[in-house]
């Protein structure tokens, strides 16, 4: 009986720390390692139709959030208008944050120049490029109101920054 009871502890607690574990991510911000099917599927992707797809339409998307121009969240990041939304016309960036209009929502190459980025959590303001202060206090990080993103999805996004942003 001892057995089986410390077996069952021993697998409750590995289940904690796989889905609860909070982790510093490669780019020192706040986020969770998950086992869920999305999160692990992150880890394949850095192309912008998944992260469209699987991330911003599962947590940003809504009624009063990133849906349409006049959303509350004053960006559009709904199916088909979010690339245009975040990177511009042209597809070269340079859109500039509404929240702080001294930042790029994406830096293409450089996802610590990216305020998307900064703004989801993906690192710490110290590592912003500039430094940057905390997000305003009626906002906070993203997804507002919706559970941190897992780390794999924030990964995903930084790869694909990285890679250049495109709209693949």
């Amino acid at each position: 009986m001892r057995v089986v009871l410390y077996a069952a502890v021993l697998l409750s607690a590995c289940r904690i720390d796989l889905d609860r574990r909070e982790q510093p991510d490669g780019g020192g911000g706040t986020c969770k390692e998950s086992t869920a099917a999305v999160c692990m599927e992150a880890t394949t992707h850095s192309d912008f139709a998944w992260i469209e797809n699987k991330i911003f339409l599962s947590n940003c998307f809504g009624s009063s959030c990133h849906t349409g121009t006049t959303a509350s969240g004053r960006i559009d990041l709904s199916a088909g208008k979010s690339y245009a939304t975040l990177m511009g016309a042209s597809g070269t960036g340079g859109v500039m944050s509404n929240l702080d209009p001294t930042r790029v929502l994406v830096t293409p190459g450089n996802p610590a120049q990216s305020y998307l980025f900064y703004i989801l959590h993906g690192i710490e303001p110290s590592e912003a490029d500039p430094p940057a202060g905390p997000p305003p206090q009626d906002v906070g990080y993203m997804p507002m109101n919706n559970a941190t993103l897992c780390c794999q999805k924030l990964d995903a996004i930084e790869r694909w920054i990285t890679a250049g942003a495109l709209n693949n």
